[in-house]
């Protein structure tokens, strides 16, 4: 092996060990110093000095959590969308993948819209 990637493999080696001794150090300064005295209300959900408006544990429906990833999705490919055509700018080819991106995007939300994935039914 050649010196200098003995070297690198020692930094990188160094380096785990480092974080992995920090996070150990953190860690156990927060098993000795926290304090451990529990009571009933310590044991509560905190609610904002209002007393608890039902069970901590509220299950939500899965119509929130799809149209919660829609969400994410669409966004992020949105952003993507305006990013990139900032640098394709007359690039025939660019432009023509940039509107089959756009049109699959288009696709994908035509076909929520007419599944019912964007509707809430209570």
């Amino acid at each position: 092996m050649p010196a200098e990637s003995t070297q690198a493999f020692l930094f990188l080696l160094g380096a785990a060990v480092a974080a992995v001794a920090f996070v150990g150090l953190v860690f156990g300064a927060n098993a000795l110093l926290s304090p451990r005295k529990p009571n009933a209300a310590k044991s509560e959900p905190y609610e904002c000095g209002m007393p608890q408006a039902g069970t901590p544990h509220v299950r939500f429906p899965l119509r929130f959590a799809s149209i919660a990833v829609l969400f994410v999705i669409f966004d992020v490919e949105s952003v993507l969308l305006f990013s990139v055509a900032t640098r394709i700018r007359g690039d025939l080819a660019g432009g023509m993948a940039l509107l089959g991106f756009a049109s699959l995007l288009a696709f994908g939300l035509l076909y929520a819209w007419k599944t019912g994935a964007l509707q809430w039914r209570s």
